[in-house]
């Protein structure tokens, strides 16, 4: 059983999000700590990658601050646009602005901010093997990566394209499973399936 989002994602799902999968334009957001564990730079590798491939790619990136350092080496990318951490409610302008969401960190126990996406309408890159991956098979809201390829990083953002408007469609319906009033009745279905087994 997940962890549960706010119930102000799930009562703002707006309509799929809608993208001709020639384009060339792709715009990326980051959500989460600026630190040297969410792996931003391999995200900006990617952006790069693409670019030189002809595509216009873009990332956001949103957050707090607690590696200076790793801030600095970010600031640097002409490609990245940075913005300190957001209420929900402009939070939700900025997924909305955006195409894919992408967090491949090292290391993740879950990730709300992947659900929080997902209920936008943005299909999702996690990392392979963390908390994340897993919660739906592979392909159906996103792609799990190797989190420090680059390379494979490009390879999902373009199939994503390829199939952006079901994964969009898919992304805002399966964020519903994080809801905590879904989660609160699995919990009870759990339970009451318990206690009978124990009276038994």
């Amino acid at each position: 059983i997940p962890n549960g989002i706010d119930e102000f994602w799930i009562e703002n799902t707006p309509m799929p999000k809608k993208k001709n999968p020639k384009t060339k334009d792709i715009h990326l957001v980051y959500a989460g700590k600026i630190n040297k564990n969410k792996n931003i730079p391999t995200i900006q590798a990617a952006v790069n990658i693409l670019n030189k491939e002809g595509f216009n790619t873009s990332l956001t990136v949103v957050g707090n601050v607690e590696d200076s350092k790793e801030f600095n080496k970010i600031q640097k990318d002409r490609n990245t646009v940075y913005f300190s951490a957001r209420p929900k409610e402009s939070l939700i302008n900025l997924y909305r602005e955006n195409d894919i969401f992408v967090m491949p960190s090292f290391k993740e126990t879950f990730g709300l901010v992947y659900a929080e996406a997902m209920s936008q309408g943005l299909p999702v890159i996690y990392s392979e093997g963390q908390g994340f991956d897993g919660q739906f098979p592979e392909g159906e809201i996103g792609f799990h990566v190797k989190s420090n390829s680059a390379e494979d990083l490009c390879d999902k953002i373009k199939k994503i394209i390829l199939l952006y408007d079901e994964l969009s469609i898919r992304a805002r319906e399966s964020a519903k499973k994080f809801s905590w009033t879904s989660i609160t009745e699995e919990y009870a279905r759990l339970y009451d399936t318990i206690s009978e087994a124990y009276i038994k």
